[in-house]
């Protein structure tokens, strides 16, 4: 319908007044029925703007069916969109909390990740390391036990297929356990770095210990501990222990920054290949003047020098092997293996030796552990191959008889 006054096209049928100048509308046709629903096509508007009348007349038709009336407020002129759906959490983990967002829920997982954090920060010039050989085995040691984990889980992503089989065994995440003892030795000393990597390494001790190790069908079943205890194996433990204090002992000097002495330093109170009445006189060097500071010559310990981690993991296999339990079934090059750990730390100590205590020290530690590697070689060590003590013949009446009778 049309305006008369205005020539306003009128928005509903229904209306007797124009919406915008008032004037009466002319009369609907009796024909024209209503829109199914009584519904209005107009554009809904937002609660800010007036609302027309044909949306009230709307409203109250609906009232009087019974029905809801249709809400005006949008945005933008479009309906609102529905909520998205509320995603339940899955509440099948039953672990500690603050294992639920660790992959695989794996304690071991959270030690592998501050022991790697602590190789990256034993980069920086001001903190210790465990040495190229030591960083190798800990990266290696470590993605293999986390992909062990994940697997154990059922939560292996696609990388853990790559891993050799191998090193998913449980002999490898034993030896990753001892490996991180064992390198945390090297590093004592006040630094930030020997307390992370101890919080990381008793984090994968304390949940590898309960996997592998504890219970009837662990590894812990193959070793008896107290054996060390026993002879020659006890003098394999003492010299291990020697050769690991002589490793914090002076080893000889070196300069500053790491590099060896040359020879052309001077000796205080003289001066070499100098005639001897060339003296040097000792002074103070101002230390804020960067042209004096020459950084002097300083002592360095068994642990400075380099590979300084194989010898000592090479003595601590020999424990290993020496705690197996004698029915344990182990390969025949075994019996050997006590004997190349003794001759590659002897040579590491030849390259390396000094006229210093640590050197000396290191050697009277080593000739124990050989003195057992010896007999391991030979067979000695086992209790199996020792002859059982003669047992009496049982007592034979007719003997006596025998000897009784006179042969006359």
């Amino acid at each position: 319908m049309q305006c008369p006054e205005c020539g306003e096209s009128a928005a509903d049928d229904r209306l007797m007044y124009c919406e915008q100048c008032g004037a009466k509308m002319p009369a609907r046709p009796a024909s024209a029925a209503p829109r199914a629903g009584g519904r209005s096509t107009r554009p809904s508007r937002p609660m800010s703007e007036p609302a027309y009348a044909s949306e009230l007349m709307d409203e109250e038709e609906e009232a009087r069916q019974g029905r809801a009336p249709a809400s005006r407020v949008t945005t933008g002129r479009a309906a609102k969109a529905p909520p998205p759906p509320v995603v339940e959490e899955d509440d099948s983990y039953t672990g500690p909390r603050w294992l639920k967002d660790v992959p695989g829920h794996s304690q071991s997982v959270v030690g592998v990740g501050v022991v790697t954090f602590c190789l990256a920060l034993s980069i920086l010039p001001f903190f210790p390391n465990v040495g190229v050989l030591g960083t190798l085995l800990t990266l290696v040691g470590g993605v293999a036990l986390v992909a062990r984990e994940l697997r154990r889980s059922g939560e292996a992503p696609g990388w853990v297929d790559h891993v050799p089989s191998v090193l998913l065994r449980p002999e490898v995440a034993a030896a990753y356990t001892l490996l991180l003892l064992a390198l945390a030795v090297g590093l004592l000393g006040f630094n930030l770095l020997l307390l992370l990597w101890v919080a990381g390494a008793l984090l994968v001790v304390v949940d590898q210990y309960k996997q592998v190790i504890e219970g009837p069908d662990g590894m812990g079943r193959h070793f008896d501990v107290r054996s060390l205890l026993g002879f020659p194996r006890v003098l394999a433990l003492a010299g291990v222990a020697v050769c690991l204090i002589a490793l914090f002992l002076p080893w000889g000097t070196m300069m500053a920054d790491g590099s060896p002495v040359p020879d052309n330093v001077p000796v205080p109170g003289s001066v070499r290949g100098a005639p001897p009445e060339l003296r040097v006189i000792p002074s103070n060097r101002p230390s804020d003047d960067s042209l004096y500071q020459t950084g002097g010559v300083v002592r360095r310990s068994g642990w400075d020098l380099p590979v300084s981690e194989l010898p000592e993991l090479a003595l601590l296999a020999v424990l290993v092997l020496a705690a197996l339990r004698p029915e344990t079934e182990r390969p025949a090059f075994a019996r050997w293996v006590p004997v190349g750990a003794v001759s590659v730390s002897l040579l590491w100590a030849l390259v390396s030796v000094r006229l210093a205590v640590g050197p000396f020290a290191f050697l009277f530690g080593l000739g124990a552990v050989g003195f057992y590697a010896v007999r391991h070689a030979l067979g000695r060590d086992e209790p199996g191959e020792q002859l059982p003590p003669e047992e009496d013949e049982p007592y034979d009446p007719d003997q006596d008889l025998e000897t009784e009778r006179d042969p006359g």
